[in-house]
């Protein structure tokens, strides 16, 4: 089979459905020594290859092509290019597919519903994306993978009439490098996500401001891009009575975020809404406990190995990570191990590989392929 991935998101690979891709990709090239791959880009983009299957087609020539958004690119240039690659299978990582009829079958991701349930948390040009061109290219697939059930019952929801049938849960996973070796905790929380408004930033500093209040605290390290419409996010920190305690690390290599996950006290994800929250499984990787938003994925991630709060209130934020400090276990406990395992057993990105094969085989069965 010739497969076709958009992989033009890993121009700037920092974001959450850029490590996504990065994941996928990675595990599809080790399991992977059947089909052929052609990963479609506006501009060479430097993804290591290490299968030779596995081929890079960035745009040939025109420079026209390489200054078009990527949406445009991919809805007028893309479609051309698999036909003219004969690409019997595309799919579609990042929420949007070429809506042009091609030859070949098209599956498409949907990560969330973001654009639907918190609209003005982003930039009016990826809103109007998603509901105009990523509802389409819903309709317009073969194939939907969701990254979570959650994220399933939101299709629904929004979709009503939409055939469930045709939708099939792959989730996100965790790499099975292991961990950094065991390392002395530091009394200090780890944010890990874009500074923008729906990661919900501005209730956990007037919560930290609450418990520095009454004398207590604790150093916050933020990690990950700028986001969107963080000038309210950066003008809080800045005017903040606890500027002094919030260090904005930008983003940091798998490395350093490692390090980090492994030497703070607690990851704290107070996000109003996710599709899925990986930064949720990395830290139980390192087995690092977890503060998070209650109702809502990663609470269905995370089952007893978190600690929940009502993200809404900074009263509740400022309540779990005061008790949190005074009980002192800076460690998921031994009593939670074994469902520790059993949530990293289930999110393994080779599985999540494997199941996106399984749905690439059904749609285009090797008899057929290449035709």
């Amino acid at each position: 089979m010739r497969i076709g991935i958009d992989i033009k998101c890993l121009r700037y690979n920092n974001s959450g459905i850029g490590r996504y891709l990065t994941q996928l990709l990675n595990a599809l090239q080790e399991i992977d020594s059947k089909n052929d791959y052609f990963l479609f880009s506006p501009q060479p983009i430097d993804y290591p290859l290490t299968n030779p299957r596995f081929k890079a087609c960035p745009n040939p020539g025109n420079r026209l092509y390489k200054k078009l958004p990527g949406i445009l690119w991919q809805q007028k240039v893309l479609p051309q290019l698999l036909d003219e690659n004969l690409i019997d299978l595309f799919w579609g990582p990042e929420q949007t597919i070429p809506l042009r009829k091609t030859r070949c079958k098209k599956v498409l991701t949907v990560h969330d519903f973001v654009y639907r349930r918190y609209p003005e948390t982003m930039r009016r040009s990826v809103r109007w994306i998603n509901t105009l061109i990523g509802e389409k290219s819903i309709r317009y697939a073969d194939f939907i993978a969701v990254n979570s059930d959650f994220t399933r019952q939101e299709l629904h929801h929004f979709l009503p009439d939409f055939p469930m049938e045709k939708v099939k849960v792959i989730a996100c996973g965790i790499s099975n490098t292991l961990p950094p070796p065991p390392a002395e905790r530091k009394k200090q929380f780890l944010f890990v996500g874009s500074l923008e408004p729906r990661k919900n930033l501005k209730n956990l500093v007037v919560a930290l401001e609450k418990l520095a209040d009454k004398g207590i605290h604790v150093p916050l390290n933020l990690t990950g891009p700028k986001g969107w419409n963080n000038s309210s996010e950066n003008k809080l920190i800045q005017n903040s009575k606890i500027a002094s305690d919030i260090h904005h690390l930008g983003f940091v290599s798998d490395e350093r975020l490692q390090e980090l996950y492994s030497t703070s006290a607690a990851v704290i994800f107070p996000s109003f809404y996710e599709g899925f929250g990986l930064p949720v499984l990395e830290a139980l990787k390192c087995r690092t406990p977890v503060l998070t938003s209650k109702d809502s994925v990663m609470e269905s991630i995370a089952k007893g190995c978190g600690i929940y709060f009502d993200a809404h209130d900074p009263d509740s934020i400022a309540a779990v990570i005061e008790s949190f400090l005074n009980k002192g276990e800076f460690e998921i406990p031994l009593d939670k191990e074994k469902e520790r395992i059993e949530i990293l057993d289930q999110y393994q990105w080779e599985n999540s590989a494997r199941l996106l094969l399984q749905a690439f085989d059904q749609l285009v069965p090797s008899c057929e392929a290449g035709k």
